[in-house]
């Protein structure tokens, strides 16, 4: 009689983790639902994080080739750029910078482009980091925390 509990306990063991019930009959969060929202997740950065590189990289440009005609541009729009709808963009510039800040929607991740004369050459800079860390008011440099991006 024991031997048939144990059994059955055993072979409760084997087939209750594979249909997500406990011995008390509650049910487990399915590991496959979890997987495919981290993986939904990661997909949509990914998309994100390529968008928003290229806008990085057309602003960079264009921001360098509006220089050498005589002044940085003040907007997306003058440079003939548009942004869209999920990130959130914001153009700075004064005689020497210009920067363009990148917070998606979604996700934590933020993007920074910055273009600036220097000794009377231009030099860009791009970064990526977290937009909830990091003192994003000095130029020259990435905020604290965030990684220098290299685009080509």
């Amino acid at each position: 009689m024991a031997a048939l509990g144990l059994l059955a306990m055993g072979v409760s063991a084997l087939v209750a983790p594979r249909h997500g019930f406990l011995l008390d009959h509650g049910v487990l969060p399915h590991p496959k639902a979890n997987l495919s929202r981290q993986l939904l997740q990661r997909e949509i950065t990914l998309h994100q994080r390529s968008e928003a590189e290229t806008l990085l990289m057309d602003f960079t440009r264009a921001q360098m080739a509006r220089h050498y005609w005589g002044e940085f541009a003040g907007s997306l729009q003058d440079l003939g750029l548009s942004v869209e709808p999920q990130l959130g963009a914001t153009v700075d510039r004064d005689d020497f910078r210009t920067r363009l800040w990148l917070q998606p929607h979604r996700g934590t991740e933020a993007y920074l482009a910055e273009v600036e004369r220097l000794d009377g050459r231009l030099r860009m800079r791009h970064c990526r980091g977290d937009q909830h860390s990091g003192d994003l008011t000095h130029a020259g440099r990435c905020p604290d925390g965030w990684q220098r991006i290299h685009l080509n």
